[in-house]
């Protein structure tokens, strides 16, 4: 309660500088929220050409056989 004092012993002016900052904060926090969601959803089924680039250049980095892990005599 401590903190709802300090805020109703504050001028009109004062009160009204804090709501705006307040309302500022959470417009930016609900922007970077939805950021988070638009990058966390990620359908793994959903193949699109950015993927399909990134998969043709691991293949074409992969070696053509596998290597030996058994010691040679």
């Amino acid at each position: 309660m401590r903190g709802f004092n300090e805020y109703q012993k504050l001028n009109s002016e004062d009160q009204k500088a804090f709501r705006r900052y307040l309302w500022a904060n959470a417009v930016v926090g609900a922007i970077l929220l939805a950021g988070l969601i638009a990058l966390a959803v990620n359908v793994p089924g959903d193949k699109s050409e950015t993927t399909d680039q990134h998969a043709t250049i691991h293949h074409k980095l992969l070696p053509l056989e596998p290597a030996s892990i058994s010691p040679s005599p």
